[in-house]
């Protein structure tokens, strides 16, 4: 539904509506809120008091954004209220910074398109085998333990640009960054998961021994 029409049915505190939102959010929400607030813990409560912020004060939507937009912004003023509180430090990200992985030195930002899409995608399976059918169903849980291994804010950089499909400058209002450091740390966070899909096509069994992948 568009904006206006959730809005309206929230504000008449229709439940369907509500659910339909936090569905879509919630998770995006604790994943940026983890990111600015480096606790797993503060960020469900910080969570949780945005949306107690979004139903009290959604007749104050005015529309100027979108209406995901908003929540966000409401969210990253919150944890960032909360992080100075307990003294705590958002995490920061420049072009020059690790990642804490040793990924940095190794992304090319020529990998990728303007949109974002690698230029060369990840190597495919040529050759048709049972094993090798095996390791593509698995391709989406090499894909979910690469994303998991990354530093936090890399996981709500790329959650925010991919699945909530935010512009660059959008994420780095809510992040407190540039938006080139948001592009930087999207490339390094797809490369990532690219060597991890490369890796599986030269392994055994799709590089999943221990999923029990046995001959």
């Amino acid at each position: 539904m568009s904006d206006t029409e959730m809005r309206q049915r929230l504000v008449q505190g229709d439940e369907d509506a509500f659910a339909e939102i936090f569905g879509a959010l919630n998770p995006s929400l604790i994943r940026l809120a983890t990111a600015l607030t480096g606790s797993r813990a503060v960020a469900e409560e910080v969570t949780q008091e945005t949306w107690l912020a979004v139903i009290s004060g959604i007749e104050r939507f005015a529309g100027k954004s979108s209406l995901k937009n908003w929540v966000f912004a409401i969210l990253a003023n919150k944890a960032r209220t909360r992080a100075r509180q307990e003294g705590r430090t958002t995490v920061r990200l420049d072009h020059t910074s690790k990642a804490g992985s040793g990924d940095a030195d190794t992304t090319d930002p020529d990998s990728f398109d303007d949109s974002g899409r690698w230029r060369e995608p990840p190597m495919l399976w040529d050759e048709i085998t049972p094993e090798r059918t095996l390791a593509g169903r698995q391709a989406w849980e090499i894909v979910t333990d690469a994303i998991k291994a990354l530093p936090t804010m890399q996981q709500a950089i790329l959650d925010l640009v991919q699945r909530e499909n935010l512009a660059a400058a959008e994420v780095a209002t809510l992040l407190g960054i540039s938006p080139g450091n948001v592009r930087i740390q999207l490339h390094r966070a797809r490369e990532r998961i690219r060597r991890q899909l490369d890796q599986a096509q030269t392994e055994p069994h799709g590089g999943q021994k221990s999923h029990g992948c046995k001959k």
